[in-house]
């Protein structure tokens, strides 16, 4: 891996833009990404973790004030480590291993990268592959996961283990996820070479050669984002056309089901061009300049109180000051030996009523035509 840059133009965490927008491998090319404050966090989270997971220690010991280790970092990065250290008591035997790099070129040149765990269980010839998430705004799906599927594929080549099933993990602990923090997904090894040559391979030969561009939720992590990017200025472009359309109407009851999805589609893409052009003003801003129609703002906040307030509002209030002990969520329970037999018993999801969403929503979709069955419900007596 030395003879490489860390980040390959096809690597995994990419290949969820890349294997649907080809052309954004060459219009990517030469742009410094710069990192955000997020994923600037979430290298530090990865880097405890693997520190935790070498030297045998608890996120929550690494915290102080001269690091950047807080406690919302220690919570999230300890969910992760408490799940592999159950899941596998006999690691650190030969048979697991810590940020394990690869570079397989006989699959492509630029296939390399790095996989955050791995653990391999010989007797099932099993390969448990986890990747963790720090992040909490965009909810990450394990089934049919590119990303961990690649890393799945890295692995397999890099070691030549002898594995009939891949399973694969995701530890997202500070995102929501109806199934969770801890999301798994397995898939044979015969189906992860089939996904390698038929849909892979081909993704990444189209990737060095074409200039086809797709918008999508992808988008959110390309480079070319807060560029001229020529996908985006058609999307654009196409909005215009859209409410020009609209506006021959008499209401949006005239829209066809296509138009509505369409439009939604290319909002939500809009709204990653927005939140870069947002970032894009604040630093110039913050660098002294001017953009029409914006202002530089303190971003909102809840308040918290000082370290030294703790002692002196028990001196003013007593146990006033203290709430009451209630009932961890059942995300919290989750987390816990045995938590998830408590709220398979216990838990339910109330039932809010129905709601239109984008298809890479997490949660299930419901079959239509059942609007009816909410009306007695909803009827007064």
């Amino acid at each position: 891996m030395t003879d490489h840059p860390q980040h390959s133009p096809l690597g995994g965490s990419g290949a969820a833009r890349w294997m649907k927008c080809p052309g954004s491998v060459g219009l990517s090319n030469g742009i410094e990404d710069k990192e955000s404050e997020f994923a600037v966090v979430g290298q530090q989270a990865h880097t405890l973790a693997e520190h935790c997971l070498n030297n045998g220690a608890d996120a929550w010991t690494l915290i102080r004030d001269d690091l950047v280790v807080d406690k919302d970092m220690a919570d999230a990065v300890q969910v992760y480590l408490d799940a592999i250290r159950t899941a596998y008591p006999d690691r650190n035997q030969g048979n697991s291993w810590v940020e394990i790099n690869f570079h397989c070129p006989d699959i492509h040149e630029y296939f390399w990268g790095q996989a955050d765990f791995v653990y391999y269980d010989e007797a099932a010839k099993e390969l448990h592959v986890w990747d963790y998430k720090h992040g909490a705004g965009v909810v990450v799906e394990v089934e049919n996961n590119a990303q961990l599927m690649y890393y799945g594929l890295g692995i397999l080549e890099h070691t030549l283990l002898k594995v009939t099933r891949v399973v694969l993990h995701v530890a997202q602990p500070r995102g929501f996820h109806f199934d969770g923090p801890l999301r798994t997904w397995a898939i044979s090894a015969e189906d992860l070479e089939h996904w390698r040559d038929q849909v892979l391979i081909p993704a990444m030969e189209r990737a060095t050669l074409s200039n086809d561009t797709m918008s999508g939720e992808h988008c959110r992590f390309c480079p070319v984002r807060s560029r001229a990017c020529p996908q985006l200025l058609a999307d654009f472009d196409e909005i215009e056309e859209m409410i020009m359309a609209f506006a021959k109407m008499k209401s949006a009851d005239e829209m066809s089901n296509e138009q509505v999805g369409r439009l939604l589609s290319l909002f939500e893409v809009a709204k990653i061009a927005a939140k870069a052009a947002n970032t894009t003003g604040s630093n110039r801003m913050e660098a002294g300049g001017k953009v029409p129609g914006l202002k530089l703002v303190k971003t909102r906040s809840n308040r918290e109180f000082k370290p030294e307030a703790e002692a002196e509002a028990k001196k003013k209030f007593g146990k006033k000051a203290y709430t009451e002990p209630a009932l961890k969520s059942p995300a919290q329970i989750d987390a816990l030996p045995q938590g998830k037999a408590f709220t398979t018993r216990w838990a339910f999801k109330p039932d809010k009523g129905l709601t239109a969403a984008m298809d890479a929503d997490s949660r299930p979709a419901v079959a239509g035509g059942v609007k009816h069955l909410f009306k007695a419900a909803t009827k007064g007596k």
